[in-house]
């Protein structure tokens, strides 16, 4: 019996969301993403795919016009601040989405430059976004991909 209650204690602990994960906050900003930035960026691309389309076919497999979120999502993660400190990380990447929205600059990608490069820069959407849609659709795209299955997007890094 104490096998089977230790059992459940850990399963729950690997499997837990991270306590800043807010689903309301989340779903805010999934919609933001979904009325605001679709036109250029995709949501979800399985990584291998994404990994073909540019390695080997120089975006002609796809022709994206900019990274997919889960991409950024993964950038945000390991470019920006600390995964040892998610509740600063995730101010830290919402304070860098917000720049980057109002002041695109291809010198700030947190993305790969073999992937940058087949894109232009994009528009700034100041006067398209509001301050408080940015930090929706930065909390969105932190915890698009990874942190233990919060989504049906979420894949193992660590194994790319």
């Amino acid at each position: 019996m104490r096998f089977l209650a230790l059992f459940c204690i850990i399963f729950s602990f690997i499997y837990a969301l991270p306590e800043q994960f807010d689903k309301q906050k989340y779903s805010k900003g999934e919609k933001v993403f979904e009325q605001k930035c679709t036109e250029c960026h995709v949501k979800y691309m399985d990584i291998a795919l994404l990994m073909k389309n540019f390695i080997e076919e120089d975006n002609k497999l796809l022709n994206l016009k900019a990274p997919t979120g889960n991409e950024i999502s993964f950038r945000l993660k390991s470019q920006i601040g600390s995964i040892n400190d998610i509740e600063f990380q995730i101010i830290e990447a919402s304070d860098f989405v917000k720049d980057y929205l109002y002041y695109p600059n291809k010198a700030k990608t947190i993305c790969l430059e073999g992937v940058v490069k087949h894109f232009n820069t994009m528009p700034s959407l100041k006067g398209k976004i509001s301050l408080s849609e940015i930090d929706d659709v930065a909390f969105f795209l932190y915890f698009l991909e990874g942190f233990n299955g919060v989504n049906e997007f979420y894949h193992d890094e660590t194994k790319f």
